[in-house]
């Protein structure tokens, strides 16, 4: 029996494609596993038995429940795994963090069922409210939570809401002062991830070609741009704190020398941080010999462009085997607009550059932004055909733009119309490819319908995105088949008469009416629509 129990929730339709480590509640995990306490990690994405990892975990000496949660599908499940355990275990209070608490700490910390928020880093924060309740000592003047006191209004430590201009084009973000406990500004000084919390064997990290085991890592937090339709100015504040090479050659050795580990997916907002950071990074990882391979997701074209010819070879000699590049937009006025603070004509120097090595390159592309032109829109559109017909290893996912609270394009989004949701519930509504249907938009239906058009072609027009989809046999067949219907409307621009949305509920129908069928239960499409919103899904 643990003192405390720490849960992550399915995430939704992206559980079908991969189940990466629950990095946040690892770190989480890790202050009170250094100082002796005993900690049980529970992953619904995981669990062969959701309930019975509950009953062997929570006794009486559990003192508090932790639970993350990211905007959108995840606050569904996340409320569900809530509920049951107020059901079951009402006497042990629930405590939310991750990206959305932060962003709405007050608002969540008003549902019924949350009784703690932790704002930002958790690792110390997490731990003293534990030992707070552990033994009975108050919580009223711990910095960085919000909470409902006994008198049954939401009290919060986290500080005064403000809006602050940095720039003419508008660039505000949220401040909270005096309240947010002090920013862990040395991660060198944090301990080592509890691993041994995780089934490790059971997480499907990252499919390569050649069946490699793999792993997620975070080397760092926060980014120090500032994009406006990105969170991580607000919950930053524009601050890079990475550890140092190191220590992250340190977690690299281990997770291969201890768990078998040949591929890392880095998963920083921001890799690199400083150059000399990221080249020693890169010099300890030669060493290997390409026998570890890493990707991640946290680079940009402009770093890659300021490479020397050397530094090119050292990063595929280091064992790089791809690379996820936000590029945004492929029109000038709105990489502008977003502050996205890089050129495309960076863009196109770095995808020539890749180009020459054997590395797999995916571009993230958003359309939709408050403002952008339909024009606009098939700019991104055609600019990422020129990156992948440029780049014969490069593909490229398109997002429909959706508002993040607290962004500069939220409240642009609210001013043009979108009425934002009132309560944590409403936020389970919040997906890319499924706010419009819930929520207004300044977009015209017929925009509204060629941007959800362009996202979902997009994750099949290219034969190189067909990795993604490598934990499923069905969802392989599926992209096989639909292919060249995609490949033809993204090449010709064509995104009229779109019917192929409603494959994607059919497609996850098919994926669950099988595993009902294994396990010899009865189904309708009808029951599958309401198990969407059960935790069995």
């Amino acid at each position: 029996m643990s003192e405390i129990v720490l849960i992550q929730p399915y995430t939704g339709t992206w559980d079908e494609m991969s189940i990466r480590y629950p990095e946040s509640l690892l770190a989480v995990a890790a202050v009170p596993v250094s100082k002796g306490y005993d900690v049980s990690l529970i992953d619904q994405r995981v669990s062969k038995s959701f309930d019975k990892d509950l009953e062997q975990s929570v006794g009486p000496e559990t003192v508090i429940f932790g639970v993350t949660a990211i905007t959108g599908q995840q606050i569904k499940y996340a409320l569900d795994v809530t509920r049951r355990l107020k059901a079951k275990y009402p006497r042990i209070p629930v405590c939310w963090g991750g990206v959305h608490a932060t962003l709405v700490p007050e608002q969540t910390a008003s549902h019924p069922l949350v009784d703690y928020v932790v704002v930002g880093d958790g690792d110390l924060v997490f731990c003293e409210l534990f030992e707070r309740l552990r033994d009975g000592r108050p919580v009223d003047d711990l910095r960085g939570i919000v909470f409902k006191s006994s008198r049954g209004d939401i009290q919060s430590n986290v500080g005064k809401v403000e809006l602050k201009q940095l720039n003419k084009g508008g660039n505000y973000i949220v401040l909270r002062k005096n309240g947010i406990a002090d920013v862990i500004r040395d991660l060198d000084s944090l301990p080592e991830l509890p691993y041994h919390l995780l089934a490790i064997d059971q997480y499907r990290v990252f499919h390569t070609e050649d069946g490699r085991k793999s792993a997620t890592l975070n080397t760092s937090r926060g980014c120090p741009f500032r994009c406006k339709f990105c969170s991580d100015p607000i919950i930053n504040e524009g601050r890079w704190r990475g550890f140092s090479a190191k220590r992250v050659l340190e977690k690299v050795g281990h997770l291969y020398r201890d768990h078998g580990i040949q591929m890392i997916y880095f998963q920083d907002d921001y890799f690199p941080g400083s150059k000399k950071r990221f080249i020693d990074i890169l010099e300890g990882m030669k060493k290997y010999e390409r026998k570890i391979q890493w990707s991640t997701l946290g680079i940009r074209a402009d770093t890659l462009s300021k490479l020397t010819d050397e530094q090119w070879d050292l990063l595929y000699d280091s064992g790089c085997h791809s690379l996820e590049i936000g590029i945004e937009s492929g029109n000038e006025r709105v990489i502008e607009l977003v502050n996205k603070a890089e050129t495309l004509d960076e863009m196109r120097e770095s995808n020539k550059r890749l180009a020459k090595y054997p590395i797999k390159v995916k571009y993230t592309m958003i359309v939709g932004f408050p403002g952008e032109t339909e024009k606009e829109v098939m700019d991104t559109v055609n600019f990422a055909l020129e990156l992948e017909r440029d780049n014969p290893n490069a593909y490229s996912l398109i997002f429909p733009f959706m508002p993040i609270i607290g962004t500069p394009f939220y409240y642009d989004a609210v001013a043009m119309g979108f009425q934002d949701p009132k309560s944590l519930d409403d936020w389970e509504n919040m997906e890319f490819d499924a706010w419009t249907k819930k929520y207004s938009t300044w977009a015209s239906p017929r925009l509204t319908r060629k941007l959800e058009a362009i996202n979902f072609t997009s994750y099949f027009h290219n034969k190189h995105v067909a990795y993604k989809f490598g934990g499923s046999s069905l969802l392989r067949w599926c992209f096989l088949l639909y292919h060249p219907v995609a490949k033809w409307r993204f090449e010709n621009n064509n995104f009229s008469f779109f019917f192929e949305d409603h494959l994607k509920d059919w497609l996850l129908y098919a994926k669950y009416a099988v595993r009902r069928v294994v396990s010899k239960r009865i189904f309708s499409f009808d029951y599958y629509q309401k198990s969407l919103n059960a935790s069995e899904c």
